[in-house]
């Protein structure tokens, strides 16, 4: 028992003269590291689509106008025609369109266009040239079936009326009243069933393509600049 008492009073003794140092078990606080998290956000149209936005078109289109022409010397006798045609060529139809969106996918506008053929005849031993002037005036409807910020694919109708001027190198003493007999509309309805593409760059400045089918001397495809305000 002596022993025992002895022995717990010897270990005391050895704890206090060797207090446990706090230091030894402080824990080491590491700042917090920021966890990075990415958020994928999913792409999507612009809330609005293109309502409220006005889109302006600058576009040269492709079509048969020459052909159209050529034929109609050919197959009616309205031009007292009696000869053959050394060459038809024509210009792109150069056309200016101004579209308003009304609704979230839909937009209503205007199309102004102009193009220039140019037929060279040869008749009653005369050589002579035709230069006929189309003005188109159109209106048109789109569904965007995609209307995002910086892109657009969209399809239409367009509905217009064309207006022709015609000129003759032809001579009034070899050919008399040939001139005034051009005088008529080859085709003075349009309508044209259009599938479209814009690209915007920073969703103003782009780039637009069209592809039509119709009747009224509409064009085959069509390309050019687009802006967006």
């Amino acid at each position: 028992m002596k022993k025992f008492i002895l022995l717990s009073i010897f270990s005391s003794a050895i704890v206090f003269s060797n207090p446990l140092n706090a230091e030894e078990f402080k824990f080491e606080q590491k700042p917090l590291q920021p966890v990075l998290t990415i958020n994928s956000q999913k792409q999507t149209s612009d809330d609005n689509g293109v309502k409220g936005k006005v889109i302006i078109g600058a576009n040269a289109g492709f079509n048969v106008f020459a052909t159209l022409l050529t034929a109609r010397y050919y197959l009616s006798d309205y031009y007292d025609f009696d000869g053959y045609i050394s060459s038809a060529k024509a210009s792109p139809l150069f056309h200016l369109s101004v579209d308003y969106g009304f609704a979230r996918k839909f937009s209503a506008g205007v199309d102004f266009g102009y193009q220039n053929a140019r037929i060279d005849v040869s008749s009653y031993g005369s050589t002579f040239t035709d230069s006929w002037n189309r003005i188109l005036l159109a209106a048109r409807g789109d569904y965007h079936i995609i209307a995002k910020e910086n892109m657009s694919l969209y399809t239409g109708l367009k509905l217009g009326y064309n207006m022709y001027t015609v000129n003759s190198t032809a001579s009034e003493k070899d050919l008399p009243g040939y001139t005034s007999r051009l005088g008529v509309n080859p085709q003075a309805t349009s309508v044209q069933a259009h599938f479209g593409y814009s690209y915007f760059f920073r969703g103003k400045l782009g780039v637009n393509a069209e592809v039509g089918i119709g009747f009224g001397g509409p064009y085959l495809f069509s390309a050019g600049l687009a802006y967006k305000i």
